[in-house]
């Protein structure tokens, strides 16, 4: 049986990035589901991949535990992150809101360089790989898909003290292979992005090995009105957003928005719904809009004049978790120590989305994926 000093499950954006760090000595390797390399980076910024952002703060995230982001960003900023490409050929640009995005435009780039660094550090890469169940040899607790079980002939085998050397504490099987661990990263990632694969299986892992989570639903994404938008569709604006629940302020920002068929989209609005919860009753909005800045359409269309500038939307839907760029909620910081290991299972660690940390739109989540993957790999040497 194939043994590992550790094991990534799925390289999306902390996977991989964690994998150049990771003590050179120690044999590892990433087991991922897709046939593809990390398609959900592909993605990002339109393909031009935004990196990170010059305006990085803890107030721009949601979470429980905000808290520990000073300490985690001081390990890996986002100027880290700016020399580390720079230093490795890959040149950035900085554009509107502090956004930092590859100058060459390509997300392909960065995908090249970190999988050339990985191989550099030694780590295999197994693809089309779909884990089927992890089990902890220690505390006798295992995962396996909510759907199925772990069958008892497995469960018995993992019981008998010869099955592997003592300091392995995990066996992982897939649709492939059985392989045993001393240590497990899971950076899966959040649901977003269904269609490339993303699924609910970090937090079911933490559900099923006793780690509290923050249910996860969608963010940084659309926002249904009841009020018609259609008329209106792909017009945009600069505008202010005031976001309301039961009538009190919960964000207030100006940036870009825009019109849809259904309602409204673009980066404020994105920001916005990281402040939304599932019970979208409770949520209004208010646009101020620049007469100076607007569209005659626009202007038009809300009947707006010099002393009435203002107009008042109800939520209806936010827009479902296959158009969401980030899952807001996940695996509670206080379940995890400072290097993101889980504080009741000894050698298991969470990074990236999987955890109840998400940024704003602009660069913000791809950050909190490269500190978060540093700072566990720093903790393994």
């Amino acid at each position: 049986m194939n043994t590992y000093d550790i094991i990534i499950i799925w390289w999306w954006a902390s996977g991989l990035f964690c994998s150049a760090f990771l003590p050179k000595g120690a044999k590892k390797c990433i087991l991922e589901k897709s046939e593809k390399l990390w398609t959900k980076l592909l993605l990002s910024g339109w393909e031009r991949c935004n990196v990170t952002n010059t305006q990085l703060d803890p107030s721009c995230y949601v979470g429980q535990n905000t808290k520990m982001l000073p300490s985690v960003f001081h390990h890996r900023s986002q100027q880290d992150m700016i020399d580390f490409l720079q230093g490795h050929g890959v040149e950035t640009v900085v554009e509107d809101h502090g956004r930092v995005l590859l100058k060459s435009g390509k997300a392909k780039e960065l995908l090249e360089l970190l999988t050339h660094l990985a191989h550099e550090n030694d780590t295999e890469i197994f693809l089309n790989q779909n884990v089927l169940g992890i089990w902890n040899l220690s505390a006798g607790i295992g995962y396996c898909p909510p759907d199925k079980q772990i069958p008892d002939k497995l469960i018995n085998h993992f019981s008998d003290k010869t099955f592997c050397h003592d300091w392995y504490q995990f066996v992982v099987w897939t649709n492939d292979i059985t392989l045993c661990a001393k240590n497990i990263i899971i950076a899966s990632g959040g649901m977003t992005y269904p269609q490339v694969g993303a699924s609910a299986f970090g937090y079911e892992i933490a559900e099923q090995l006793w780690l509290e989570i923050v249910a996860p639903h969608g963010a940084l994404c659309g926002i249904e009105t009841h009020e018609e938008t259609s008329a209106l569709a792909w017009s945009t604006v600069q505008t202010w957003i005031t976001l309301y629940h039961d009538n009190k302020i919960v964000y207030k920002n100006a940036w870009s928005l825009l019109f849809t068929h259904r309602g409204v989209s673009g980066p404020i609005i994105f920001d916005a719904t990281l402040h939304i919860d599932q019970d979208i009753s409770k949520y209004s909005f208010q646009l101020e809009f620049d007469l100076s800045a607007t569209s005659k359409k626009v202007v038009q269309a809300f009947k707006l004049v010099a002393w009435d500038t203002q107009r008042d939307f109800r939520l209806k839907a936010v827009r479902p978790i296959s158009e969401a760029k980030v899952s807001v909620g996940g695996i509670l910081l206080r379940e995890l120590d400072q290097h993101f290991q889980s504080r009741k299972i000894p050698g298991l660690y969470f990074i990236g989305e999987a955890l109840d940390i998400t940024g704003k739109t602009g660069g913000y989540n791809l950050q909190r994926a490269w500190s978060s993957a540093y700072v566990c790999a720093e903790g393994m040497k």
